[in-house]
Parts: structure tokens; C-alpha cells; sequence
């Protein structure tokens, strides 16, 4: 479907849209013809046919379609067959400063009862698309900054094939459309629904979202996008070698018995977790949710954590109160039976973690017994998932293509899963080992875009099956 121009010609010349401004004319005069034909073809004289809707609508659009109906009623806009829901309508869709004059060529000459009730059925189509408007925006008086908020797109932002809510929730990281004071217009941030990167101008919005009315999907996007982040690892005394009784000691202790020895060390995670500080990661730890794959003692006196990233970037003992710096040395701790994978949650990017090769650390990641899913025609890598993810009301969470001999399917996987290589061993049978960054690059990419639930999904699939004719009546 051609582009709508909703602007003057003189703003056309202005901005050298011409052509595109003249293409658009030719394109509204097409669908007004299109309009007319419809109504003749499928108006008795008594009943108008759905079908005279859904052939324009799928010619057309919904843009170009209501357009050239508000334009038409505009012109007639003071003809009593027009209902007054409907004039307003056209007022809301046709800006006041267009002239009337540049619409004259596509002007609907069709009967303006039957016309009216051609227009309220297209109105009832567009509303089951159940796209949002100022009435999910939170008031306000003046602008407001967008900043670090979730944004709602106009509905005719959106082209044809994406008019769907999930595509109008867009959150913004900056620009200097953000800022009402400032000139520039250009907003930056991604969209809700996969995370998708892209930029739009300030009054390509219809305001700032009112977070009281999101439906759940959204709020969980957004409570992890709003979330703390920290990429760290976890280190605990392995008490087989802990000779001096260092376990659990605070650090004023420990310094004056031996020191912290990393040799003394294991690894027993490593990832992003949704925290802010090392305190949140020490509660995190010892909570009844521990991050996916953690399998150690609950975070205590003597542990290490390293926040592997940002301006507190090292190395950090757990004392008996907050936490002391130290320097220490992660190549002399024992993580050789350290795994990297890829852990994908509902709801949340993808991120690397590094977890034990052990059977209980990979069932920590999917919250019980796990069971491979060969989605890799070369089989260099399987995702495993908890094998009762039907049973458990886990929430659907990401698709996984399916590969078995020579045909690959796909699998919807609720819950969280994770990806592993799998390689020979030694003994050449088969096993999880580390993802490459190549893969863990490539998988992060595969699984980027989480699965939507809608709350009334069932409710909208029968509103959009109903298949009853109007019934319009000449006056």
C-alpha cells in the first residue's frame, strides 16, 4: 500500500514532496472510486453487505480508507444523514489546516445515509484492532520530558501490516526530542514488544503511557528493561581444601590466618542478575529465587563476588559487615568444570551465564528435570528445558526450531530454557560443553524477541469472527 500524505501542497513544495504528495492524490482518488463501487456493488436498496468494508480495507488500508471518509464527510459536514459521532470522527482524523479545496477530487458521492453506515462499520473494524490512544496516556498540563519513559505511538505511525498495540509501546532512552524545551525533535529508544532499536520524531507520539492501564505483558517487558543489571561471579571456599578453616570467617580473620587465597576458591556462577548493589546481590542469593543455574552455599562470610563490569568493576570479600575490596587472582580458582550457556527467560533479553557442568545446576536453570531440544541441524548446540513445562502453568516463553533426522520443526517452550554446545568428550560420547562467543552472538540474536500473551486473546479472535451484516435503512 502507497504512502498517505497528510500534508499541504504548499508543505509539499516547501519540503520537495511533490511527487509524493501528487502520487498520494491519485492514490485517495482510487480508493474513492474503490468506495463507491463498493457500496453500489453491495447496497439492495435495504441492506449493505459486510463485504463492501473488507474489499476497500483490503485494497486500501485503514489510513488511506478513513481518510478519504472523514474528507468526504468534511465536505458535507452539515448534512443531518451524517451522525454526529461521526463528524467529530472526521474532525479527529483531518487536520483543521488542511484546505478543503486539495480534497475536493476524492469527495464520496454516494448516498450520505448509506454512507454513513459504511463508515460506522469501518469505525468497528478499526476498533478491533484495539490500538491505544490518549485515554491510555497519563494527563498532563504541558509537555513532559520522555525520557527513560514508555511512549505511545500514534496509531497512523504504524503501517498497515503492524497496526497492532504491541507495536505503539516504545520506550524511550534520549534524544533531543525527549527534552520539550529543546529543538530537536528526534526521539531514541526501542520497542516494547522485541527490544527493536529506532527513532522517531516527538509528535510521532501520542503521549507518555499510563502504567496503571498496561496490560501484563507489558508491565513484565518493562519491569525488565527498568530493571539494575550486574554481570558478576560468585566464589565460595571449596572446603576440601580448606585447611585453615578460613570458611565463613570474617575478613580481619581471614587476613590474619593465611589471607584470601584464590587457590582455596571455587566458581559456583557466574551471569546478570537484576541487581543494583552488592547488598541486593547478597539478599538475591539468599533468597528462595537464586539466579538460574546457581549452585553453591547461600552467599555468606567468605565469599567472593566479582562485578565484572562498570566503575566498580573487581573483586569483593563478604565480611561479617559490607564488603572489602581485595585483589585476587580468578586464574588460580578452581572453574574448570565452569560452563558458559545461554539463559533465556520469559520476558527478558537473553544473557550469558556460567554455571557447573552438573545435572543439578542445569535443572536449577529450568526449575526441575531438564530434556534437550535438538534444534541445530549439526546438533553443535541443544536447548533443554524442564520436561513438564505443560504440566507446571509455566508461561509460554520463546519458539525453538526442532530438529529430528532430516526434517526441523519448531517447539513453543514455556518457562526458561537454556542453550548449550555439545561436543565429544574424551571417550567420544556426546556432551554439554562451553558455547563459543559465536554462538552465544548468534543465539542471543535467535531467541531475542520473547512471545506475547494477550489476557483476552480468546475474547478478540470471537469478536473478529462475528460475521453479521448491518443493516442500514434509507431515510
Amino acid at each position: 500500500m502507497s504512502y498517505l500524505y497528510r500534508h499541504s501542497f504548499e508543505n509539499a513544495e516547501q519540503s520537495g514532496e511533490t511527487e509524493i504528495y501528487r502520487e498520494s492524490q491519485r492514490e485517495n482518488i482510487r480508493c474513492k472510486n474503490a468506495i463507491e463501487k463498493a457500496i453500489a456493488d453491495n447496497f439492495d436498496g435495504y441492506y449493505l453487505s459486510g463485504t463492501a468494508v473488507k474489499t476497500v480495507l483490503a485494497h486500501f488500508g485503514y489510513d488511506r480508507a478513513m481518510w478519504v471518509l472523514a474528507a468526504s464527510i468534511l465536505n458535507k459536514e452539515h448534512d443531518g444523514r451524517f451522525s454526529h459521532e461521526n463528524k467529530e470522527w472526521a474532525r479527529s482524523v483531518i487536520p483543521s489546516y488542511l484546505p478543503q479545496k486539495e480534497m475536493m477530487e476524492y469527495f464520496v458521492d454516494s448516498h450520505p445515509a448509506v454512507l454513513n453506515g459504511f463508515i460506522d462499520e469501518v469505525r468497528k473494524e478499526y476498533s478491533k484492532l484495539g490500538l491505544v490512544g490518549e485515554k491510555q496516556c497519563v494527563r498532563s498540563d504541558k509537555p513532559r520530558d520522555y525520557e527513560k519513559k514508555l511512549l505511545i505511538l500514534k496509531p497512523e505511525i504504524l503501517s498497515e501490516q503492524f497496526k497492532n498495540p504491541i507495536n505503539q509501546y516504545f520506550y524511550a532512552t534520549g534524544g533531543f526530542g525527549c527534552d520539550p524545551e529543546k529543538s530537536g525533535r528526534k526521539v531514541f529508544g526501542q520497542f516494547l514488544a522485541d527490544g527493536e532499536k529506532a527513532s522517531f520524531y516527538r509528535e510521532d507520539f501520542v503521549g507518555i503511557a499510563d502504567y496503571e492501564q498496561l496490560p501484563k505483558w507489558a508491565v513484565e517487558r518493562l519491569k525488565q528493561i527498568e530493571a539494575p543489571r550486574m554481570k558478576i561471579r560468585v566464589f565460595q571456599i571449596d572446603h576440601e581444601k580448606d585447611s585453615g578453616k578460613l570458611a565463613f570467617m570474617n575478613y580481619d580473620y581471614t587476613r590474619s590466618h593465611g589471607d584470601v587465597k584464590a587457590e582455596n576458591y571455587r566458581q559456583v556462577y557466574g551471569g546478570t542478575v537484576n541487581c543494583d548493589s552488592l547488598e541486593s546481590v547478597f539478599a538475591l542469593c539468599n533468597s528462595d529465587k537464586t539466579p538460574p543455574g546457581y549452585l553453591g552455599e547461600s552467599l555468606s562470610v567468605s565469599n567472593v563476588i566479582e562485578i565484572c563490569e562498570g566503575k566498580n568493576k573487581g573483586f569483593y570479600f563478604c565480611d561479617s559487615v559490607g564488603f572489602k575490596p581485595i585483589d585476587f587472582d580468578i586464574d588460580k580458582t578452581n572453574h574448570s568444570d565452569m560452563m558458559k550457556i545461554l539463559v533465556v527467560e520469559n520476558d527478558k533479553a537473553p544473557y550469558e551465564a556460567e554455571i557447573r557442568n552438573d545435572i543439578h545446576a542445569m535443572q536449577s536453570v529450568v526449575g526441575g528435570c531438564i530434556e534437550p531440544i535438538y534444534f541445530e541441524p549439526k546438533y553443535d548446540a541443544i536447548a533443554w528445558c524442564n520436561d513438564e513445562f505443560l504440566l507446571n502453568n509455566s508461561e509460554p516463553n520463546r519458539m525453538v526450531g526442532n530438529c529430528r533426522g532430516q526434517r526441523c520443526g519448531g517447539d513453543l517452550v514455556h518457562g526458561t530454557f537454556y542453550v548449550s554446545g555439545n561436543c565429544q568428550n574424551e571417550y567420544g560420547e556426546w556432551d554439554s560443553c562451553s558455547l563459543t562467543d559465536e554462538q552465544i552472538k548468534k543465539y542471543s540474536a535467535m531467541f531475542e524477541t520473547p512471545i506475547i500473551v494477550f489476557e483476552q486473546a480468546e475474547e478478540l479472535s470471537e469478536d473478529l469472527e462475528e460475521t453479521d451484516e448491518p443493516e442500514f435503512t434509507m431515510s
